[in-house]
C-alpha cells in the first residue's frame, strides 16, 4: 500500500504555535524515539501514556522501513516506519506576550525548567517571576504563582519530588522551598541578608533586573543539601559594588556551610557540582571599582571540597593577547565538573581541560581569533558539558574581540569554527565535530548517551528555519555523524532544555527581533518527544 504521510515534525510544531490549538490527528502513527504516537482509539485498551488532544504514546520499538499496523477499540492506523525518528510536540503552554519587549531589544527571557524526578510534573520559572507547575504529559496546570519584582534564576526538585526549590533575582534575592501542588512557601531564606538588598529598577529598564541580588547555580547535592551562590553586582553611592558568597543549605532551609567565611568583594557565579558531589567548581570574577581582594585570584575558577565547603584551589588561564585582556567565562553553561574532569569555556574561543584537582590536561583554541585582512574574528565558547570519556562544547557566532580597534563593526567574514558542536577526548584530541547552520545556544545531558542542544536566533541573517532542539548521540564513534534527531520550533530557543527520565525534552521558545525591526515568535513552553 502507498505510504500515508504523517505531518512532519516542523509542520506539527508550527501548527501548535501558530493557531494555538492541536493539529489534526494523524492517519498513521508518528514514529518518535522509542515509541509511537497514535489516536487514543487506535491504541489497545488501557495501553500507553495518555497525552493531550486525544493521543497516546505507546512505548515500543520499531524498525526503520518496516510496516506497522495498530488496531484498537476506535479503529486502526497503518504506516511505514521512517529511516529516522520524527519529533512530536506533545504540549504547548503559552508563557506570556513578550513581542513588544523583543521589538525594543530586550534579551531572551531567562527561563528555568525542571522535570520532577519521576517525570510526571514540569516546573517553569520565568523572567517576570511566574512560577508554574504543569502535567509533563498533558500540559494541564497544577499550580501557578507570581513572585513580585522577581526573575526566577533556578529550579531544583527534592529527590522524592515532594518539594520544589526556587532561586530568584529580586530586591531580596529569596531562596524558597515550595509545595509543588500549591506553590505555597514551606520556607524562605533571604540571600540579600548576605549580599545586601537593592531597590527594584524604576520605569521600563530592560536590563535593570540584572543589578539585583540573586541566587545563581541552584543545585541539589546527592545528600539532599542545596548549593547556591548569592551574588550582587550593583551601583551604590556613585560606585560599582560586588558582594558574593557560596552557600550550602539543608533541605529545610538552614545554612550548613559557606565559602568564604564572609561575603567577598567579587562575583562568585555559576557553581557546578559533580554528579557524585565530590567536586565543586565556580567562576570567580569582579566588576566592582577599586582594588580587588588581595587573597582572591581574579578571574579564575575555584575548585572546592564539598564537606566542609572550602579548601579552594584556583585555576587561572593566561589572557589571549593582544585582543583579550583576561580569560573570561561569560556563559553560565560554559563550566562543568565531574569526578576527575574540569572543563572551562572562554569568551575568547578557548577551552581548558583540567583534572578535578586543577592539574592541566589540555588547552584548546578552536574559536580563537583569526585574521580577515587586518580584522580579527573570534567564535566564543557558549556551552561545555562533560560526557562519558569526552567533553562536548559549542563555538558560537562570529564576533570581533572587545580588545580590537573596531569591536562594534559587523564582522566581514565568518570564523571557521562558527556555530559548531565539538566532542574531544580528555587529552584534547577531536572525536567529532558537527556544524549545520544552527546557532547552538545551550547544551543539556539527557538519559544515557543523549545530549540536547538549543538552537536560537542567528545574528548574521534572518533565517527562521533553524530554530529548535537538536539531539546528539555521545556514543558516536570518531568521525561519525552524531546527530540523532531534529526538533524544529517556530521561534528561537536560548536557555538549556530539560530532560525527563523517559526522554521527553522541555524547552522555552521566545520572540526575537527580525531584520525588519518587528518581533516574531512566541514565548511558549514546549515538550517534545
Amino acid at each position: 500500500m502507498p505510504r500515508l504521510t504523517a505531518p512532519p515534525a516542523a509542520a506539527l510544531g508550527l501548527a501548535l504555535l501558530s493557531c494555538g490549538g492541536p493539529p489534526a490527528l494523524p492517519d498513521e502513527p508518528q514514529f518518535v524515539r522509542g515509541g509511537l504516537i497514535v489516536p487514543a482509539g487506535a491504541a489497545p485498551a488501557g495501553a500507553g501514556q495518555p497525552l493531550a488532544d486525544g493521543r497516546v504514546l505507546l512505548t515500543q520499538p520499531w524498525v526503520p522501513g518496516a510496516p506497522v499496523e495498530l488496531a484498537g477499540p476506535g479503529g486502526a492506523v497503518r504506516g511505514t516506519a521512517p529511516l529516522v525518528p520524527e519529533c512530536a510536540a506533545l504540549i504547548r503552554v503559552p508563557l506570556g506576550d513578550l513581542r513588544a519587549a523583543a521589538a525594543r531589544g530586550a534579551p531572551a527571557p531567562d527561563t528555568a525548567l525542571g522535570f520532577s524526578p519521576d517525570g510526571r510534573w514540569l516546573a517553569v520559572g520565568t523572567a517576570d517571576g511566574t512560577l508554574l507547575v504543569v502535567d509533563g504529559w498533558t500540559g494541564a496546570a497544577r499550580a501557578r504563582r507570581r513572585l513580585p519584582e522577581a526573575m526566577v534564576k533556578g529550579l531544583a526538585w527534592s529527590a522524592d519530588g515532594a518539594a520544589l526549590y526556587v532561586a530568584e533575582q529580586s530586591p531580596e534575592a529569596t531562596l524558597r522551598a515550595v509545595d509543588p501542588a500549591t506553590l505555597a512557601d514551606r520556607w524562605a531564606l533571604r540571600l540579600a541578608d548576605r549580599v545586601e538588598p537593592s531597590a527594584a529598577p524604576a520605569g521600563e529598564d530592560l536590563f535593570g533586573v540584572y543589578s539585583l541580588p540573586a541566587g545563581f547555580g541552584l543545585d541539589r547535592l546527592p545528600d539532599g543539601a542545596l548549593l547556591v551562590a548569592a551574588a550582587h553586582s550593583w551601583r551604590a553611592d556613585g560606585a560599582h559594588r560586588n558582594l558574593s558568597q557560596l552557600l550550602k543549605i539543608s533541605p529545610d532551609g538552614v545554612i550548613l556551610d559557606q565559602w568564604p567565611a564572609a561575603p567577598v568583594d567579587a562575583t562568585l557565579l555559576h557553581p557546578r557540582a559533580s554528579a557524585d558531589g565530590s567536586a565543586l567548581a565556580l567562576v570567580v570574577g569582579r566588576s566592582a571599582e577599586g582594588p580587588p581582594p588581595s587573597d582572591l585570584p581574579i578571574p579564575a575558577v575555584a575548585l572546592l571540597s564539598a564537606a566542609p565547603l572550602g579548601a579552594p584551589r584556583f585555576v587561572q588561564t593566561p589572557a589571549l593577547g593582544p585582543w583579550f585582556s583576561a580569560a573570561l567565562v561569560w556563559e553560565a553553561l560554559a563550566l562543568d565538573v565531574e569526578a576527575d574532569v574540569l572543563a572551562i569555556g572562554f569568551a575568547d574561543g578557548r577551552v581548558a581541560l583540567h583534572h578535578a584537582d586543577g592539574r592541566p590536561r589540555a588547552l584548546l583554541s578552536p574559536g580563537a581569533p583569526v585574521l580577515a585582512g587586518e580584522l580579527p574574528l573570534a567564535a566564543s565558547v557558549g556551552a561545555v558539558r562533560i560526557g562519558p570519556g569526552q567533553v562536548v562544547f559549542t563555538t558560537t557566532y562570529t564576533q570581533i574581540p572587545f580588545g580590537a580597534a573596531a569591536p562594534d563593526l559587523r564582522p566581514t567574514g565568518v570564523h571557521p569554527a562558527e556555530n559548531t558542536l565539538w566532542s574531544v577526548n580528555l587529552d584534547g584530541s577531536t572525536r567529532w565535530r558537527w556544524a549545520g547552520g544552527h546557532r547552538l545556544e545551550a547544551l543539556a545531558r539527557g538519559p544515557g548517551p543523549l545530549l540536547a542542544a538549543a538552537a536560537g536566533a542567528r545574528t548574521a541573517d534572518d533565517r527562521r528555519d533553524l530554530f529548535g532542539v537538536l539531539v546528539f548521540d555521545l556514543d558516536t564513534p570518531a568521525g561519525g555523524d552524531p546527530l540523532a534527531l531534529r526538533c524544529p520550533t517556530a521561534s528561537p530557543v536560548t536557555f538549556a532544555p530539560a530532560w525527563a527520565p523517559d526522554g521527553r525534552i522541555a524547552v522555552a521558545t521566545h520572540p526575537a527581533k527580525g531584520a525588519d525591526g518587528q518581533a516574531f515568535g512566541d514565548y511558549d513552553l514546549l515538550v517534545l518527544r
